[in-house]
């Protein structure tokens, strides 16, 4: 190669190649823009110069080169804010190896998919032996159950639909069952479950056909009655891949309101205009006063439990301009934002099935663990040590890495620190639920104990969200009664102190609202489960992330440190917990605030990231893309179709004029065409309490549990014969607390030790604020 030397800035010929540089850039041909500056002596250009070179070299993922030339252009001009925050980006990128795809890319195939579940599994332990027959008083016990449970299931649902159909739940817009008072209002609420669960569960397998087009009448291999599957099949033993890794999303909207949008259509409005407009935040984030930052890495980790829609395409693209005055049009030399489509399903045969486009789940549905375990075999061999049930961790306690940088668990897209502590603490409790059920059972092999420690672990989980991570988020007295029954029931909640409740009573009433569902009987409603692509769209919580951590030390030894949260993604995360204690983390975590879920409060780093394969990517507006994209409804019929009323006006969402003003600006007077995620962050009208509004608290009441009670192992078999006596304990005397103290005794030092509920801010300061600590006189 060439390079002209004895460069002048000022001269024709240089800026004409910069020129040609820039236009290469604008037209996507990145690589050659890149060759033709490379012609260039470094040593010789201007800021300008380099700078464009630095950008040429990001464009190409290479963040390293784009760091150093982006440090040249600073030494000629330190005043260009521009420069420096591209540099930042690139040392981000660069620190964290975003270029490098996590995990390897893989896509669905057709004949996989359809393949029969008898095939797919690993032999699992043989059921236990039954034990000797119940003595007499525990047999009376039961039936007593069972006959209040079915005395009360009829009077429960007749009260329910008896007051629901007379004082409604809806005002003229909004819903009013938090105005109420308790009973009356866990009342409504059940009686709004209920029209849920009649209306709002729809299959995408057509009505003849099992999930996942399975044959019928398949044999259960062995072990299945007992344990759960790697990828989730066989939780139903008459429909094999029902909640199966690889199946369908389900949905709760009707076929004719999924109106997937293409063209013009999907773009309008522009999609990065709203991003800019009513997500960009401002200097400052609006915090959540009540909530620390473990929250918000804990809904991460448990989505990736639940829902993901596998590998973009890398050969479609969704093209979304950039307007003349979006400044990323200059600073990335780019007239269009690309966005790979989402992976179609390729056991969808279009114009021969019911629903108009279908997208398959790429993990399992159920409330499994699975982000921990994996949803395939080979994963979840992978990750077990072979020895006592245990996985694979180091001897310091942390996760093993793998050439990439990124360690080894079973579900690592999206991937940064928030995510590598909870599955790091989370390894550790299975672990030590092993050694647990090895001094109680010390014949067992390391296969049962694997199994059982499995079901263990993910109930431990499984009870965490619903009684403790969905009250913080919505710290309200009524609903923190209504979760607490729907994992104990009401009578346990009346008779026991939240520190003796049992799940599985003594006298265990069969009816969900008294009794709890959690080990009660199974209920799909009618519908195979599946969680659904309303699910996905109502949990795009981006916003509860800071632009930053502060990190701190335990002991306090240590200088404070701030670090962009950029830089603990993919591989800059074991860079972080090679070098700083997993206890210090967490405390770091408990002392920070997650931002609100409102407009422009949405992460800054978020809407100019890169990921593996494109430099640009402003999520914020791919979050508006994929709802229009997958055929979920916009905001009004989203509302219609779960029983809520439109709005008629902007004016009827929120009373902040400003907002008013800008979303007609984008929307002009279309409510419908208000997009679903700007609609829930602007709602002014909120329950009390709330840290979200009623449209998305419509999903969460359905799906908090159906995800429960449409389970095997949350219904007919959380019994001492699946779990064993020692698990349900262990499962009972378990909070997030309890986890974080077991495994880093030193938070026993902190502001943890003040609290209750381990999502509420750390605080040391006795007594704690009520603003800060809601539910802490609940205790």
């Amino acid at each position: 190669m060439t390079i002209i030397s004895n460069v002048n800035t000022n001269d024709s010929e240089y800026k004409a190649l910069l020129a040609e540089a820039i236009r290469l850039l604008e037209s996507g041909e990145h690589e050659a823009a890149l060759k033709h500056l490379r012609h260039l002596n470094p040593t010789e250009m201007d800021g300008g110069g380099n700078a464009l070179l630095g950008l040429a070299f990001f464009r190409n993922e290479s963040y390293e080169m784009a760091a150093k030339y982006y440090e040249a252009a600073l030494k000629t001009q330190p005043d260009s804010d521009e420069w420096r925050d591209m540099l930042a980006r690139a040392r981000a990128n660069m620190v964290a190896e975003i270029q490098r795809p996590v995990p390897p890319i893989h896509f669905f195939e057709r004949d996989t998919l359809l393949a029969p579940a008898v095939n797919t599994q690993k032999k699992l332990p043989e059921p236990l032996q039954p034990g000797t027959p119940p003595a007499i008083i525990k047999r009376i016990r039961y039936m007593l159950g069972n006959s209040i449970g079915i005395i009360a299931t009829g009077i429960m649902n007749g009260m329910t639909l008896l007051w629901g159909t007379l004082a409604g739940y809806r005002d003229r817009i909004w819903t009013n069952w938090y105005r109420r008072g308790i009973f009356l209002g866990i009342l409504t609420l059940a009686y709004m479950r209920e029209c849920l669960n009649k209306n709002n569960l729809r299959t995408t397998y057509p009505a003849d056909k099992l999930v996942g087009f399975q044959p019928k009448n398949q044999k259960p291999p062995d072990g299945v009655t007992h344990f759960r599957t790697a990828d989730g099949t066989w939780n139903n033993l008459a429909d094999p891949k029902e909640g199966a890794a690889g199946t369908r999303f389900q949905r709760n909207v009707a076929n004719t309101a999924i109106l997937p949008e293409s063209d013009d259509r999907l773009m309008t409005p522009n999609p990065r205009e709203i991003s800019r407009l009513l997500l960009t935040r401002s200097e400052s984030m609006k915090e959540i006063p009540f909530l620390n930052l473990l929250a918000a890495a804990w809904i991460q980790f448990q989505n990736h439990d639940w829902i993901s829609h596998g590998e973009n395409v890398s050969w479609e693209y969704h093209k979304i301009p950039l307007s003349e005055h979006d400044p990323a049009r200059t600073k990335y030399r780019q007239t269009h934002m690309y966005v790979p489509k989402t992976q179609p399903d390729p056991t969808h045969t279009a114009g021969n099935e019911q629903t108009p486009i279908t997208f398959i789940n790429e993990v399992t549905h159920w409330w499994d663990g699975s982000q921990i375990y994996g949803s395939d075999q080979k994963t979840a061999d992978f990750l077990r040590s072979g020895m006592e049930g245990k996985l694979r961790i180091n001897k310091d306690g942390t996760l093993p890495i793998n050439n990439d940088g990124i360690e080894e668990t079973g579900f690592t897209r999206n991937w940064w620190v928030g995510l590598a502590m909870l599955h790091n603490l989370f390894v550790r409790e299975h672990n030590a639920i092993c050694d647990h059920l090895k001094s109680a059972y010390p014949a067992w092999s390391d296969d049962r104990l694997y199994n059982v420690a499995r079901l263990i672990n993910a109930a431990v989980i499984a009870k965490i969200h619903s009684v403790e991570w969905t009250p913080a988020i919505l710290p309200n007295r009524c609903l923190d009664i209504a979760l607490n029954a729907n994992w104990f029931g009401i009578l346990t909640n009346l008779f026991r102190s939240r520190r003796n409740r049992k799940t599985v009573a003594d006298i265990n009433v069969r009816n969900p609202e008294l009794g709890g569902v959690v080990g009660n009987p199974i209920d799909k409603h009618n519908s195979p489960y599946g969680l659904t692509e309303e699910f996905v769209e109502v949990y795009r919580m981006h916003s509860l992330l800071p632009e930053s951590l502060t990190l701190r030390t335990i002991s306090g030894q240590r200088p404070v440190e701030t670090i962009s949260i950029a830089e603990t993604r993919q591989a800059g995360s074991s860079k972080i917990t090679q070098r700083m204690a997993l206890a210090d983390l967490f405390y770091s975590f408990g002392k920070m605030h997650p931002g609100q879920l409102v407009l422009n409060n949405y992460p800054k780093f978020m809407q100019e990231m890169s990921i593996p394969g494109n430099p640009l990517f402003d999520l914020g507006a791919v979050d508006l893309l994929r709802a229009r994209e997958r055929g979920v409804p916009r905001y009004n019929e989203f509302r219609r179709q779960l029983g809520l009323n439109p709005i008629n006006a902007f004016e009827d969402l929120t009373d902040n004029k400003a907002h008013v003003r800008t979303i007609r600006s984008l929307y002009g007077n279309d409510v419908e065409l208000l997009d679903l995620m700007i609609g829930t962050l602007a709602e002014g009208h909120r329950p009390t309490a709330f840290g979200f509004g009623e449209t998305m608290f419509q999903i969460f009441m359905l799906n908090a549990t159906r995800r429960l009670q449409a389970d095997r192992f949350y219904t007919d078999d959380y019994n001492p014969q699946v779990y064993t006596q020692e698990g349900l304990a262990w499962i009972d005397t378990t909070d997030f607390k309890t986890v974080l103290l077991r495994h880093y005794p030193e938070l026993g030092q902190t502001g943890l030790a003040n609290i209750n509920n381990a999502f509420e801010p750390w605080d040391t300061e006795m007594p704690l604020d009520p603003e800060r600590h809601p539910l802490h006189s609940l205790y």
